[in-house]
């Protein structure tokens, strides 16, 4: 008689491609002639933006612009604080490893590796920088999955294995306008920033919708005014990305502000037209669930199993999340006067902590902006860490898909004694992985001695929490036969209590 194994082709994780990219800079910027001298580089930032982020045909290709932004003192009198900005586009490939990696966008972050910056003259600075531009994807096997076996006196159990499945991923470039006031003419623009919050996903059968706002937050220093103000506008977006869906399916969504534009008021409109590019991440996961052979042995001849990993993405934990940020330091100079904070932010990573957990952490630095008592500003850099959740270790891995972005910021100084508070929005979700050991092959050897001449019924002590299963392997026994000996629940997996169990041979 021979062994009948059955199998399904199933989706399980591959391994992690991960590469590491410097985008280098190496340029002039030139200061408008209708825009006020250079007296003293105050701060300069370079962040990637990235318009193109795809995975296809075994390679990743990305393509966007690194944005500096060099925020200078003018020789006016007074902490005359100005900006400038400009583009400089990149586009990068890189050759994926052997393996099956789905279409769609790789997971991006960086960090700057170096900026110096100096002005050359009084409309002309000096940049020379690199960013190193991070990319991951996961790539998919094709597992052949033992999930029944069959003859030859086979014994089994079987276990449900639980996971999901990527369905599709998507990025996409949108906009959104709208009006902000200001608070009269002459304001110097500092800063345009955002955030996405969703307010409510649908998936559907082949479309996912999508309904969130835009929290809009434009950073101004007002006319003869040293200090910085702010000036806020929600803006509420909906979204409909056709994507093979299906109902029942978790979407796993996050967005993030590109670029602002804020144009002079046209057709008789009373305030400035501000333009938003704001970016817009899917993923659809499908559950699945497999029934898979844990253990097995026959009841007649010696059993060899062999077992392997089987790894399967969890069904993605949807996060939308405020974090608060306190980060508090020594003034260099105790007389300075705080004008104003703005923040950096990196990618939120997965790190250990104690007893065998992972964090969400990120880091960031607050840009501190202080006026001495001649007039100059300068620029103090506080990095700092923030935390969030825990997840157990073990079989599993954490693969954050989480977007960080700032939703308030305030900063201030006691005596001598510099405080910056936070809000940091987290959206997105985290994925997990969870491995587990299953049967991939099953050798059937030797056959047992006859057992007529042995004992019909063995005595076995057993303690609580031993799996039946087990101990009617150790006698090549029928797990249902040492059930309904006992009288114990053929679904019952466990001992509850010491007992003695009667152990019938296997005809």
């Amino acid at each position: 008689m021979e062994l009948k194994v059955f199998r399904q082709a199933v989706q399980t994780c591959g391994t992690r491609w991960e590469t590491r990219l410097e985008l280098p800079v190496e340029t002039e910027l030139l200061v408008p002639d209708y825009q006020p001298a250079v007296f003293k580089i105050v701060k300069c930032l370079i962040e990637p933006v990235v318009l193109q982020n795809r995975v296809a045909g075994g390679r990743w290709q990305g393509e966007g612009y690194l944005r500096c932004t060099v925020y200078y003192q003018s020789d006016e009198a007074g902490c005359r604080l100005y900006r400038t900005e400009q583009k400089f586009s990149f586009e990068k490939t890189a050759d994926l490893p052997e393996g099956q990696f789905p279409e769609g966008p790789a997971r991006l972050w960086g960090e700057l590796e170096y900026c110096n910056c100096r002005c050359v003259s009084e409309h002309r600075i000096d940049i020379r920088g690199a960013y190193i531009l991070c990319a991951a994807a996961l790539a998919v096997e094709q597992t052949d999955l033992l999930t029944s076996l069959a003859d030859c006196g086979i014994e089994q159990r079987t276990m449900p294995l639980t996971g999901s499945q990527l369905a599709a991923a998507e990025e996409k470039t949108c906009t959104a306008e709208t009006t902000i006031p200001l608070p009269g003419t002459g304001e110097a623009i500092l800063d345009i920033s955002g955030l996405f919050t969703q307010q409510g996903i649908s998936v559907q059968n082949g479309q996912v919708e999508v309904k969130g706002t835009l929290s809009m937050q434009v950073c101004y220093r007002s006319p003869g005014v040293e200090e910085l103000s702010t000036r806020s506008r929600d803006v509420p977006v909906q979204q409909l990305l056709e994507l093979p869906a299906a109902e029942g399916d978790a979407a796993l969504v996050w967005g993030e502000v590109l670029a602002c534009t804020l144009a002079a008021p046209e057709n008789g409109e009373s305030d400035p037209a501000l333009t938003v590019t704001w970016q817009l991440h899917c993923e659809v996961w499908r559950p699945v669930t497999y029934m898979a052979v844990a253990d097995a042995y026959s009841t007649l001849c010696e059993t060899a199993v062999t077992r392997a990993d089987c790894c399967l993405p969890q069904e993605p934990e949807l996060l939308e999340e405020t974090i608060h940020v306190e980060v508090e330091d020594d003034l260099p100079d105790a007389e300075a006067e705080v004008r104003g904070c703005f923040l950096s932010l990196s990618a939120a990573q997965a790190v250990p902590g104690e007893d065998g957990v992972l964090h969400l952490q990120g880091k960031g630095t607050a840009h501190v902006l202080c006026a001495d008592a001649r007039g100059e500003l300068t620029c103090y850099d506080k990095p700092f860490t923030w935390q969030y959740g825990s997840w157990t270790v073990g079989s599993q891995e954490l693969l954050p898909h989480v977007q960080a972005a700032v939703s308030r910021v305030s900063s201030g100084k006691t005596g001598a004694r510099l405080r910056v508070e936070a809000e940091l929005a987290l959206t997105g979700g985290v994925l997990t992985t969870r491995t587990v050991q299953v049967v991939s092959e099953v050798a059937l050897g030797e056959e047992f001695p006859d057992k007529a001449d042995g004992p019909a019924l063995y005595l076995y002590y057993a303690g609580a929490g031993e799996r039946l299963f087990d101990i009617a392997r150790r006698y090549h026994a029928r797990a249902k036969d040492l059930a309904q000996a006992n009288g114990l629940d053929p679904a019952q997996e466990t001992t509850a209590q010491d007992a003695c169990l009667l152990i019938p041979a296997a005809l």
